[in-house]
């Protein structure tokens, strides 16, 4: 045990460490090993590092040069800061970043900081949700023909929600998006450049929130409450009750053996929707140990969500004039970054080299 396992440092120690992400490698101890947690408050980083036996570190720089895999969970005014003092060995980490990956807009210029990562994984664990996962392989088997529509009522908010209705609809991008008050809610719409529909009412509300998942000839949904005009209605449920152990839809099942365990974690959220977080989350993980469904969610799909939504709660109407020609803002966005950090390269490289050559005097 321990031979090929990728040895990893975790930077952070907030609610996200302790709830997820720590239980969630305590699942994959064959594939990795914990070498150290570091945060800015040593008492917060044994708090949250104690109770799994995981190391705390003085610094990054104390073990960066024996990790391969670089998990950053942080304020997103502290992710630049964290990644420049990470950039030395950039060539050589994949780096895991927690969700948004950066706060606003004044924060895209690090896109060209990304780049230098051998690899990037961004931990976006909602689209993961094991229902989502079972409602994706029901939808490849034809369950409901090509999806038509995706509804989020009250299920999902802001950049999660987009992540998982792109993820039914093979990641396209939105073309035109809307933003209207109903009463109490805010609807938001999107359409997708090859036709998908996509509706997100918030608030989130896990009492009462429900997904449907509209197909040309059936409907997927979590709520017994959908009726059947677009054809046969089939439901999403746990394989249990109080301690479910798995997923069901029809004649699929999707099995969870983690789950009790994760149920069972010593960690601040014991509910059964944080769980399913940490469910999620090992998704993500799957990505940073080999090819797995959420290695199509590269940083670039992640900001284009995070940006999409956010310009969204602004205006009540955005249209991306380069999604239709498959591409969208964040591709260009990220080009831009990428040349003026080799322009600046190229800028600087002359300078260091006039600074580093002494005139040699005449004998």
């Amino acid at each position: 045990m321990g031979a090929g396992r990728r040895r990893v440092l975790i930077i952070g120690s907030g609610r996200r460490i302790r709830n997820n992400f720590l239980p969630a490698f305590a699942q994959r101890r064959d594939q990795f090993e914990l070498v150290g947690l570091w945060s800015r408050t040593r008492e917060h980083a044994e708090r949250a590092a104690s109770p799994w036996g995981v190391p705390v570190v003085d610094s990054p720089a104390a073990v960066l040069e024996t990790v391969d895999t670089v998990v950053v969970s942080v304020s997103t005014t502290a992710v630049r800061a964290v990644l420049r003092e990470l950039a030395e060995r950039a060539a050589q980490l994949t780096v895991v970043l927690d969700t948004p990956v950066f706060g606003q807009a004044a924060h895209l210029p690090a896109m060209a900081t990304l780049r230098a990562f051998a690899r990037v994984v961004v931990a976006e664990d909602y689209m993961n949700y094991p229902q989502w996962t079972l409602a994706r392989r029901a939808v490849a088997d034809g369950l409901i023909g090509e999806v038509r529509s995706v509804e989020l009522a009250h299920s999902g908010y802001r950049y999660h929600g987009l992540a998982l209705i792109r993820s039914l609809a093979d990641f396209d991008h939105v073309t035109v998006a809307t933003r209207r008050r109903v009463g109490a809610d805010v609807h938001f719409g999107f359409r997708l450049r090859h036709g998908v529909r996509g509706r997100i009412f918030e608030p989130y509300d896990q009492a009462r929130g429900t997904t449907t998942i509209t197909g040309e000839k059936g409907v997927i949904t979590d709520s017994a409450q959908v009726g059947g005009g677009h054809g046969p209605v089939h439901v999403l449920r746990p394989r249990g009750d109080a301690r479910p152990d798995g997923y069901l839809l029809d004649g699929l099942e999707l099995d969870l053996p983690a789950l009790p365990a994760l149920l069972d974690a010593e960690v601040p959220d014991r509910s059964l929707f944080n769980a399913l977080k940490t469910c999620g989350l090992l998704e993500v993980l799957a990505a940073v140990t080999g090819e797995a469904f959420h290695s199509r969610y590269t940083y670039q799909e992640a900001l284009y969500d995070h940006l999409t939504t956010a310009v969204l709660r602004t205006s009540p109407l955005l249209v991306d004039p380069v999604a239709g020609a498959g591409r969208n803002i964040v591709d260009g966005l990220d080009d831009m970054f990428a040349g003026l950090a080799w322009a600046r390269g190229i800028v600087a490289r002359p300078a260091a080299r006039r600074g580093g050559t002494r005139r040699r005097e005449p004998a």
